[in-house]
């Protein structure tokens, strides 16, 4: 199979795609057969093959780790990939896609969605779609409902649903994969997660990072677009969704799909008590000063785009009702990471002394920075007489365990696609549906002109955020 990524000299691609691509080569995941396989990034510069080359190595060098970078095996690498310029607004330049007639293609498209349209009509107007052709969109797809139809219909227009790979890198990872086994594939925990035994669930995915020159990007889209309308609302419907009939149909989308359906849409009424949007200010993480949100490079003047937003949701149906989802991400903040933690209920009656600190038990699904998951139990605390109970973490690390077949985010999705596995991809239906919920989302902070909070860099987000989580007994897991 072709991987032709359009973008490929972005920074995607020097980050993730390529890395990823070699990594699947090393470990002889592709087809090696150079006359079989080959990638080609596409760009609008004019650069020779030893050129891009050399930029494809400087990004290997970068985003590889030092035991993985293989001089020798690089240059065999280096042998499938090709660089073919092409400007996306000039017709005539997909002819020199001619060399793909013929052959099985997959189509990625690191680029902005509004391309996605006018590639998709060249492809088809060269004659380079065929029933053996797909195509990869990223994030996002579109910034409201009426755009993500008028995308995802652009996109049919050109190439059946099941040619169509929408990715959200989250979902590829293997501490994601494992919700669904520890949910599925153990009956201790099948027959607890629901309202009867969990009191809450906190979705949190945290960056240290600024706006890393996105910054006339960021200024548009905010905390609510970038990220909780795709990464959080998906691992939202993983933890959620009903068991579908298989892991690898259909049934899986299905079941997300009716997640989205049963959130409770924000309104003037509770949304006050049920969002805390902030952006942050000066200060310092780890050791270095930070520049406030307002003084970066591409924000508008006066800007009131949020770079944090928390959450508290609701799924009306019998399973979750009265269970609330609190959601949090921010640019910023005091750590990166990525993490779900299912809050269980208290034992009925505590049977052992009052002055034994009786927790409650917890399940902690750690995406980043180390995909782990962490189940914290009461035991007896060792001694010689009494009866004191101390928490304990049962934990699992799976680069402990899975060292060799280990496969990061992008390789495993990427090997999907290729294989036409779609199960961990957004359907367009599903798309479409996380924009309603947004659109209510951000029509609601617009009516209740919700406060932005402030709050410094390198700290956990605005106060009211602990506030927010408080109001119902609990806070933020914020420990190491």
């Amino acid at each position: 199979m072709n991987i032709i990524i359009f973008g490929g000299t972005g920074d995607l691609s020097s980050r993730k795609l390529l890395p990823a691509l070699f990594r699947l080569y090393k470990s002889s995941k592709l087809n090696n057969n150079l006359s079989e396989n080959k990638i080609f990034g596409i760009g609008s510069s004019s650069l020779s093959q030893k050129k891009y080359h050399e930029l494809v190595k400087s990004g290997l060098k970068n985003y590889l780790d030092k035991k993985e970078y293989d001089e020798s095996l690089l240059n065999k690498f280096l042998k499938t990939v090709s660089y073919l310029q092409i400007d996306f607004n000039q017709p005539s330049h997909f002819e020199n896609l001619k060399v793909l007639n013929g052959n099985k293609n997959l189509f990625y498209l690191a680029v902005s969605p509004t391309f996605y349209k006018t590639i998709a009509k060249n492809l088809k107007a060269h004659k380079l779609i065929n029933s053996e052709s797909a195509i990869v969109v990223e994030k996002p797809i579109g910034e409201d409902f009426e755009s993500s139809v008028e995308i995802n219909q652009s996109l049919a227009s050109f190439f059946k649903e099941n040619q169509i790979f929408r990715i959200d890198h989250y979902l590829g990872k293997e501490a994601v994969q494992n919700l669904l086994a520890l949910r599925f594939g153990n009956i201790l925990f099948e027959k607890v997660w629901s309202n009867i035994a969990i009191d809450h669930v906190q979705i949190t995915v945290s960056e240290t990072l600024g706006l890393e020159n996105r910054g006339s990007y960021y200024d548009n889209a905010g905390a609510i677009k970038d990220m909780l309308q795709n990464h959080l609302l998906q691992i939202l419907c993983l933890v959620a969704m009903e068991p579908p009939t298989s892991i690898d149909s259909e049934s899986l989308r299905d079941e997300k799909l009716k997640v989205l359906r049963s959130l409770r849409l924000l309104s003037t009424d509770n949304l006050p008590k049920s969002c805390v949007i902030g952006q942050y200010a000066e200060g310092a993480i780890e050791g270095k000063a930070k520049i406030a949100y307002a003084d970066e490079a591409g924000v508008s003047e006066n800007s009131n785009t949020e770079t944090f937003i928390a959450l508290k949701a609701f799924i009306d149906n019998w399973r979750w009702s009265g269970v609330p989802f609190f959601l949090r991400t921010g640019k910023r903040m005091a750590e990166k990471r990525s993490e779900i933690v299912v809050q269980f209920k208290g034992v009925p009656h505590n049977i052992f002394n009052q002055s034994s600190a009786q927790k409650h038990n917890q399940l902690i699904i750690q995406l980043q920075p180390e995909e782990s998951i962490k189940l914290k139990i009461m035991i007896k605390e060792p001694s010689a007489s009494g009866f004191n109970l101390q928490e304990l973490p049962l934990d699992l690390f799976f680069n402990e365990y899975y060292e060799d077949d280990y496969l990061d985010a992008y390789e495993r999705l990427l090997l999907d696609a290729m294989s036409g596995k779609s199960s961990l991809f957004m359907r367009r239906d599903e798309v479409e549906q996380s924009w309603v919920f947004i659109d209510s989302l951000i029509n609601a902070i617009k009516e209740t002109k919700l406060k932005l909070d402030k709050y410094n860099a390198g700290s956990w987000g605005p106060s009211n955020a602990d506030i927010l989580i408080a109001n119902h007994g609990s806070r933020w897991n914020n420990e190491e």
